[in-house]
């Protein structure tokens, strides 16, 4: 496993981030329960942030919005739908 040291002088953010979601694991499992909370909040981030990389490379929205958009651009061709309000 690679020092978060040498992953994050890889200059590859997502190596870097598989390098610190691999750190957290192993603290999750070796330390206290009083830190577990702050240890586990910090997982998830790295573990939506590697997720939100995978993503951007396959070219898959990254989250409802995003799929909820694409769905729209996709109807509409690419054009902006009008509002059914006729007081604009």
């Amino acid at each position: 496993m690679a020092s978060n040291l040498s992953a994050a002088q890889s200059n590859d953010r997502r190596e870097a981030l598989v390098t610190l979601r691999d750190t957290l694991a192993t603290m999750l499992d070796q330390t206290e329960a009083q830190i577990h909370a702050q240890l586990a909040a910090q997982y998830r981030a790295t573990l939506a942030e590697i997720a939100e990389i995978d993503a951007a490379k396959a070219g898959k929205p990254k989250g409802v919005r995003d799929e909820l958009k694409a769905k729209r651009e996709a109807r509409t061709g690419g054009r902006a739908e009008a509002h059914a309000s006729g007081n604009a």
